[in-house]
């Protein structure tokens, strides 16, 4: 996903470094979880351990569950939750998450937001813009750590890097390209470098890492 520098300063501006504090207050109503008003973006970590929770591969979650879409100023091709009729997300079963504890990093972040700089390959979290509007429950305060350990976030930094950089090798190609060029069996071997084929009983960044050295050999065949 690309950053314009108002994003940028808007980040820097709520910026939250380790150590430092927040309060935040939950009434467990899921709001969060219908009628959005942006859609929750997938990284191939996301759809490998929301598999993971599921017992089964990221091929059979995927048409009924997320939506594809090629991206506006990378032109790889992104996955986003898809959502019921009435705007609840596709993972949200009588009020509770299925997926609770591999949900998407979005989800277990709220309401901090992250970003990743490709320059370093480092994480930057901050408090989301779009807090929760439903009824105070007593507020707690947490250290940037503390929430993370939550749903193991430091843990499942390192599956997304790797993500990131096989993302990246294929993006410095398909920005040079038109959009309208990503299309037929080149989008089809490009969703398959990033995000199918993954054997979930398998550690993921080994999969991710041994892809990277043939990730732009997809181009060269087109």
């Amino acid at each position: 996903m690309a950053y314009t520098e108002k994003d940028l300063e808007r980040f820097q501006k709520n910026e939250i470094k380790p150590g430092e504090t927040f309060t935040f207050s939950c009434v467990m109503c899921g709001n969060c979880c219908r009628k959005r008003s942006e859609a929750i973006l997938m990284t191939g970590a996301d759809l490998f351990r929301a598999a993971q929770a599921l017992g089964t591969s990221v091929e059979a979650i995927l048409p009924k569950n997320f939506e594809g879409y090629v991206g506006e100023d990378s032109h790889v091709p992104l996955y986003v939750l898809a959502e019921r009729l009435d705007g609840s997300c596709r993972f949200l079963r009588k009020g509770k998450c299925m997926i609770q504890h591999n949900k998407p990093a979005v989800c277990a972040l709220f309401p901090l937001g992250r970003l990743f700089d490709i320059r370093d390959n480092s994480f930057h979290y901050f408090m989301n813009p779009n807090g929760c509007n439903a009824g105070k429950a007593e507020e707690k305060t947490w250290t940037l750590e503390e929430w993370l350990d939550e749903f193991h976030i430091r843990e499942t930094e390192a599956m997304t890097a790797a993500w990131h950089k096989l993302l990246t090798r294929l993006a410095e190609v398909t920005c040079q390209m038109k959009k309208e060029e990503i299309c037929g069996d080149l989008l089809e071997d490009l969703r398959r470098v990033l995000y199918l084929g993954y054997d979930t009983g398998a550690p993921y960044i080994e999969q991710v890492e041994a892809r990277i050295p043939s990730a732009l050999d997809v181009f060269k065949r087109k």
